[in-house]
């Protein structure tokens, strides 16, 4: 896979059943490993004090409130440093932060992640001088009223800059800001490591399912019946205004937990994480009451009965055995997630995982967060790694596992 292909990766939620593509790449190189702090402190850094001056939307609550490269021949030398870049007739500064034999990869001062072609290196991209500074709140906020237009408004909450059509108001904006509050509340009392990020997160309503398709396609990603996805590029949620909130609601917030997880440092956009990791995260905060404030209440409602449902309809869950045979399959590879005859299914047991992790062992749930957030950089992470891994970090076997959670999944409702 190319530096091009994993810029433009994303999650999609078609519309509908929950349905999504497979949205993070595999077969990564390794850069030194001793970088790894260095791309933390690229990707995670609290804003500047000048960014409070954004007009804030009415908390929910009184309570506060980031994959990158795969190539055969990646340059082990490189270390991240200050460049101009050109995208289109413009110029923008950033940070070169690896490069393979064809292309290289920079991240801009938005947080976006850009490639450029060897052969057009020389005349594209060039050394300067400087610190990197990200671009503020406020410098943010005037682009996307320039980029979108006169018939949409920017609102400012502490956490997010969200684009809708004029006139819809503080709908949209309390909601994004409440799941990104809620996702943090939940993974910090579950002692997950969460960091402040240092992009200002974007949000995009549209007015309709049209406008949204149009906007997925100047960005060059090519999907369809999606009803809003997390852009790896761009670091944006995408979905639309154009029908009840009620029906697209979990899929963004679904969205939203990407979005909060990639720039919040539970998940890492420079390395490898397995999709039953990512995926089962996204899953788990679909039902409303998990980014309601009321995460902490009973069970039964923050289970997702869609994914209990699917379990049920295509894994024999009375059979530790074949529940077994399907997380070895989740552990080594995403392949289940690549099927379409079995992706469905993926999506559903990455949640249970996940959510027995969770709500069962919370201390392998922050450990395996906490360790796959860390992994190096660009490395290719390998199905008997991924294995071995797994079971030090949980603590069990497969075998054992597959008992736990069959038990646990069971027990719900």
């Amino acid at each position: 896979m190319t530096l091009t292909s994993i810029a433009k990766t994303s999650n999609v939620v078609p519309s509908g059943t929950p349905r999504r593509l497979l949205s993070f790449a595999s077969g990564f190189r390794v850069v030194q490993t001793r970088f790894v702090p260095l791309f933390a402190a690229i990707l995670f850094v609290g804003l500047a004090a000048e960014e409070s001056n954004a007009d804030p939307v009415a908390p929910a609550s009184p309570e506060r409130s980031e994959h990158l490269v795969s190539s055969q021949s990646v340059a082990s030398s490189i270390r991240p440093g200050l460049v101009e870049f050109r995208v289109g007739n413009s110029w923008q500064s950033g940070l070169h932060l690896i490069e393979s034999a064809s292309e290289s990869l920079v991240i801009g001062r938005d947080g976006w992640l850009h490639t450029i072609s060897r052969t057009e290196k020389s005349e594209s991209m060039r050394s300067i001088a400087g610190q990197f500074k990200p671009t503020s709140s406020v410098e943010l906020r005037n682009r996307l009223r320039a980029e979108f237009g006169r018939e949409f408004e920017v609102v400012a909450t502490q956490n997010f800059l969200v684009v809708q059509p004029k006139g819809r108001g503080s709908r949209w904006p309390k909601m994004f800001e409440q799941c990104h509050r809620a996702f943090v509340t939940y993974m910090e009392r579950r002692g997950v490591k969460v960091r402040q990020g240092r992009f200002p997160m974007v949000a995009v309503v549209l007015p309709d399912a049209r406008a949204m398709y149009d906007e997925i396609a100047r960005l060059g990603i090519d999907v369809s019946r999606v009803s809003g996805l997390y852009a790896n590029k761009c670091n944006r949620v995408m979905t639309h205004d154009g029908g009840a909130i009620s029906m697209i609601a979990a899929t963004v917030r679904h969205e939203a937990a990407h979005q909060s997880a990639f720039n919040c440092g539970v998940h890492s956009r420079v390395n490898d994480t397995p999709s039953w990791v990512t995926e089962g995260i996204g899953q788990m905060f679909e039902p409303d009451a998990m980014s309601s404030g009321r995460s902490g209440t009973r069970l039964i409602e923050r289970v997702n009965k869609d994914s209990v449902r699917q379990l049920r309809e295509t894994i024999d869950m009375d059979d530790p055995t074949e529940v077994a045979r399907w997380v070895d399959r989740m552990i080594r590879s995403d392949d289940l997630f690549r099927n379409p005859t079995t992706i469905h299914t993926a999506y559903a047991l990455a949640w249970s995982m996940m959510f027995y992790l969770a709500e069962r062992d919370t201390e392998a749930f922050a450990d395996i967060l906490n360790f796959t957030a860390t992994r190096p950089p660009f490395e290719t992470y390998r199905s008997g790694q991924r294995m071995i891994d797994f079971e030090r970090v949980v603590g069990t076997d497969v075998r054992d596992f597959s008992n736990r959670l069959t038990r646990f999944v069971a027990s719900l409702p």
